[in-house]
């Protein structure tokens, strides 16, 4: 694993996304089939992991094996493939060694690690994919697989250089993960989106949404939380899939044993790592956390990589007046962006703030959130803070 893991290192920083011609020339076209009909793509704004993590589960407990590909790892890079069986990874090294030399191409981390989850999955007795996509859209790399089930969870303002800045951009460039969908199963519940689906993309062959499927289990679509949406969804596809009564199975759900979009580590006090990254992910980030508990204040540690809309985060956070914001300083995890950007922000709106290390959201001692990037979570993690 060590020679493969060095393999994987070098290619930490290389752009992503470059090589996607190429990359249709690393299975056969019936390996290609194979990976269409077979995997399960989950694209989407936000609750893609717990999405996929959640069909994983339901598909196991329907005595179904499966592989699943996710993004990004928090500690090891083995976290983004897990399966019902041991694999060998390390056999695949040659595999990728040779398809650079012979392509004369050097692939992406990303690039790298996805098709090795391809070729781990075709060369296992696994019966379904569980494949979730990069950032999305017509360019993303899982995109090569053209997958027949498409399950997306929902629509936000993130990556919007790339995806573009209407819903109906965004939709396009999701949905295009595939041009080849067979089902298609949406967790966004914004009517217009929906309309947007069953208007624009009649050639998609079925279509299942959330909407319907609460109002079959008779479930208030509004007070259910982000994770039980995503529960839904899963339970939505799996049923669908494997011909299931959708009804008897979501008898069955108990939100109660569903785990949080976020992560508790500790009760007293109360400490909670989530990675949500944008906007929309904050929001529902805040809106569960604020169902489950009801302490007067709360202290939250964020920081969050290049590029995203730090401003209008802030702003959110801030407005909510339970809540005490702390900077975590600069270069402290991957691509970090320099908080003191926004000083000036916070001093024009009247937001309070504070410059911290990570250490002292482990030794805070009132209720606290991290938040803003998987790779904050992750170096959180790495240096055993937990």
């Amino acid at each position: 694993m060590k020679e493969l893991e060095k393999y994987l290192n070098s290619k930490i920083g290389i752009s992503i996304n470059k090589n996607l011609e190429l990359l249709t020339k690393a299975f056969t076209k019936k390996q290609f089939d194979e990976l269409s009909d077979r995997t399960i793509a989950v694209v989407g704004t936000n609750g893609k992991t717990s999405t996929a993590n959640f069909i994983y589960r339901l598909l196991r407990t329907n005595q179904k094996s499966c592989l699943m590909f996710t993004s990004p790892h928090l500690v090891h890079y083995t976290e983004r493939l897990k399966s019902d069986t041991n694999l060998d990874l390390q056999r695949y090294l040659s595999f990728l060694n040779n398809f650079e030399k012979e392509n004369e191409i050097v692939l992406g981390y990303f690039e790298a690690l996805f098709l090795l989850a391809c070729k781990s999955f075709l060369e296992s007795d696994n019966e379904y994919f569980i494949c979730e996509a990069g950032i999305g859209g017509k360019l993303d790399t899982t995109s090569i697989i053209q997958s027949k089930n498409v399950v997306l969870t929902s629509i936000g303002k993130d990556h919007q250089e790339l995806l573009g800045y209407t819903d109906q951009e965004v939709l396009g460039q999701k949905i295009f993960i595939s041009s080849n969908i067979d089902n298609l199963f949406i967790g966004d519940i914004d009517a217009e989106l929906i309309n947007l689906v069953q208007n624009d993309y009649p050639h998609i062959k079925n279509n299942y949404f959330l909407r319907d499927l609460v109002n079959t289990l008779n479930h208030d679509l509004i007070d259910l939380m982000a994770n039980q949406k995503n529960y839904l969804v899963a339970l939505n596809a799996v049923s669908s899939l494997l011909n299931i009564d959708v009804v008897n199975e979501g008898k069955r759900l108990n939100f109660e044993t569903i785990e949080g979009r976020f992560e508790i580590i500790n009760e007293i006090p109360t400490r909670i790592l989530d990675g949500a990254h944008n906007l929309d992910g904050v929001k529902h980030l805040l809106d569960d956390y604020e169902k489950q508990y009801s302490f007067n204040q709360t202290d939250v540690f964020i920081g969050v990589k290049k590029g995203k809309d730090f401003e209008k985060i802030i702003n959110l956070i801030g407005t909510r007046k339970t809540y005490n914001i702390y900077f975590i300083e600069e270069n402290t995890f991957y691509d970090q962006d320099n908080p003191a950007k926004y000083f000036d922000y916070c001093q024009k709106t009247n937001t309070d703030y504070k410059v911290v290390n990570l250490e002292a959201f482990s030794s805070n001692k009132n209720p606290s959130i991290l938040l803003g990037s998987l790779y904050l979570i992750g170096e959180y993690k790495k240096r055993k803070l937990v």
